[in-house]
């Protein structure tokens, strides 16, 4: 913007000043001129005066440019305090757009966080939802309790019969090896007596071989 400023004024100066050399100019020539017709004898009077109103109408015609002039730089002023003041409110009003763009910005980021917790929260809602509810898992909860407790004494009732099985299969087995011994003794005790009466028979037996023999030998002949 302070470039455009820049050219203006220089345009409009260039422009005035132009204006100003060409009626100085012409001023210059006039009362050269003038000068010239003065130091000739030969011109009259009426001619000096006609030249001599002539200067002075470049001279009013150059005052007039220059008043001209002079309120055209006013005019160029003013213009370049209003471009200043509107390109001072044009940066002002961009200020202000670029801060409602960041608020705007900032809103949109608070307003999308808001809508992703809101999403987030009616999605937890929907599992919430799906889910029983307190009383009825208290009731589940109870439910389980009771069932937990029934096998429990169940468990309990069954460990006690197990207890009081094992308690007797081992009283059995006990009995069952007491008895074992005793039959493996009273076998032992049949063999012992059995092989008692098989020597008993045998030493039965000898005996009534020997009185046999012995009457066999007092009756044969004697040997001669």
């Amino acid at each position: 913007m302070a470039d455009d400023d820049s050219v203006i004024r220089r345009r409009l100066l260039t422009r005035t000043s132009t204006v100003g050399k060409m009626g100085l100019k012409k001023c210059a020539e006039t009362m050269l001129g003038l000068v010239e017709m003065l130091a000739d004898e030969a011109v009259d009077d009426a001619t000096c005066r006609a030249d001599l109103d002539a200067l002075f109408w470049e001279m009013e015609q150059l005052e007039f440019e220059a008043n001209k002039t002079e309120i055209w730089n006013y005019t160029c002023d003013r213009e370049l305090e209003e471009y200043e003041t509107l390109n001072a409110e044009i940066d002002t009003s961009i200020d202000k757009v670029a801060r409602e763009i960041e608020e705007l910005k900032a809103k949109v980021h608070v307003e999308k966080t808001v809508r992703a917790y809101k999403e987030e929260y009616e999605s937890i809602a929907r599992v919430i939802n799906e889910l029983p509810s307190r009383r009825d898992i208290s009731a589940e909860i109870e439910t389980q309790l009771r069932r937990l407790e029934e096998a429990t004494a169940a468990i309990e009732a069954v460990d006690g019969k197990l207890d009081l099985r094992t308690k007797q299969f081992a009283l059995l087995m006990n009995t069952i090896q007491n008895l074992k011994a005793t039959l493996d003794e009273d076998a032992l005790m049949e063999e012992e007596e059995e092989k008692e009466k098989q020597r008993q028979e045998e030493d039965e037996d000898m005996e009534d071989v020997e009185p046999k023999q012995t009457n066999e030998s007092g009756r044969s002949p004697s040997p001669l």
